[in-house]
């Protein structure tokens, strides 16, 4: 018999943990009158809300399926489960892992249900390492302001989203964060403040020279209201909201699979990163409008992108078009960001679009062959693991349009990414 490695969500009220030796005996789903083997994954309990509008609650994912025969051994899968930032340590009877099931003695009466145990494999937990901006230290002046919130300074003014006037105006006292300065090594700035009356910054540093500086509010002219007045209502909120988000974390952009990560937070955590994707957007709207809206104002360490799948579906761009405006993307991040990472997640092969993978193919070789030449970009194929063992989509981590990600898929999709990060800054 030929042996599949299933992982697909199970929902909890069809099957639950008895405390017998031999495991819950679970009753024949299948449609047939053969008894199985299921091996659990046993993941953490996760609360969904279905279609139907009804909470569910899951607990596991089934990672391989086997036929038994009764009073007879069961055959171990042949390659154990992996977890991110988890060590695998058997196979159990029970939920809670208390009794491990011998493979070489123990005979199942019925179905049963195995239990993966994980052990934590870091010995101890990661810390996200404190970023320090590069200064550059000069000696032909002494204080030398180069832009505010990473724009560039024209004749003594500064042109603003209103992302970042909403950061001016919550720290009015003290706009330090979001002066970008060049000094000689022993002048410091000492007031930095924001009159939200006269949209005047004014500046003093040790040395005695003081600055001032008109800040021009320039959101009108980046609206993407008369593309998508959905798209505009969206990047307006993340605006309002982003007062408070500090400088220097990760920020997280693109279209639907960025903003459907509504755990992106906790699913990042310990490292701190705030979501500002729009479902629908393609890569040009974030290039020409949005970057700079919505990412440039808070000076973020690192971006981690997931865009242009739309371009393909709904714009009906070939992967050469859709490549070449990656590239633009990437490139006007690094000018206007030039120590900030670049992360790009290539478009996920999708069960409902194969007829388009040679075009999303195009694209993410493109992206691969740009983060080669460059160094501030590193991809990340966080789809891999989204694959069946025979390479194609798996629908189990994927909602019914065969495009959008589950609560399921994302748990796989969002380790990669958070792995990938932590790699860059543990480098």
């Amino acid at each position: 018999m030929k042996k599949k490695l299933l992982l697909l969500p199970l929902v909890s009220l069809l099957f639950s943990c008895g405390g017998s030796s031999n495991g819950y005996k679970p009753s024949r789903d299948y449609g047939d009158s053969k008894d199985y083997a299921l091996f659990m994954l046993n993941y953490p309990r996760i609360t969904i809300d279905s279609a139907s509008g009804l909470e569910e609650r899951v607990e596991n994912l089934l990672y391989f399926r086997e036929e038994i025969t009764v009073n007879e051994l069961i055959t171990k899968p042949e390659v154990d489960p992996t977890r991110e930032g988890y060590e695998f340590q058997g196979w159990f009877k029970e939920q809670s892992c208390d009794n491990e099931w011998d493979f070489q003695n123990d005979k199942p009466e019925s179905s049963v249900f195995l239990y993966a145990k994980w052990g934590n494999s870091q010995d101890e937990e990661f810390v996200e390492p404190d970023y320090v901006y590069p200064e550059r230290i000069i000696t032909d002046m002494n204080y030398k302001v180069t832009g505010i919130l990473n724009k560039s300074l024209e004749d003594g003014e500064v042109k603003l989203t209103a992302g970042a006037i909403n950061r001016l105006k919550k720290h009015k006292e003290d706009v330090s964060f979001a002066v970008n300065y060049e000094r000689k090594a022993d002048v410091n700035l000492t007031v930095a403040t924001f009159d939200s009356e006269t949209n005047m910054i004014h500046l003093e540093v040790s040395s005695g020279e003081t600055f001032d500086i008109k800040v021009n509010d320039i959101t009108a002219t980046l609206s993407i209201a008369n593309e998508n007045s959905g798209f505009e209502t969206k990047a307006k909120n993340y605006e309002a909201k982003g007062e408070d988000i500090e400088n220097y974390h990760i920020a997280l952009a693109g279209s639907s699979s960025m903003e459907n990560w509504s755990t992106s937070n906790e699913d990042m955590a310990p490292i701190v990163s705030f979501n500002h994707g729009i479902g629908g957007t393609t890569v040009e709207q974030w290039t020409n409008k949005l970057f700079e809206r919505l990412v440039l104002p808070y000076s973020p360490k690192a971006v981690v992108y997931y865009v242009g799948v739309n371009n393909i579906i709904n714009a009906g761009q070939k992967g050469p078009e859709t490549a070449t405006k990656l590239e633009a993307l990437f490139d006007k991040t690094h000018e206007y960001l030039p120590e900030t990472k670049i992360f790009y997640v290539l478009i996920n092969k999708l069960p409902g679009y194969p007829h388009l993978q040679e075009e999303f193919d195009i694209a993410n070789n493109a992206a691969i062959d740009y983060a080669k030449e460059h160094d501030y970009l590193t991809c990340i194929d966080a789809g891999v693991g989204l694959l069946k063992p025979n390479g194609e989509p798996h629908y189990g981590y994927f909602c019914t349009d065969g495009l959008h990600m589950s609560k399921f898929g994302y748990i796989i999709w969002g380790a990669t990414v958070k792995k990938a990060v932590i790699d860059w800054l543990t480098e």
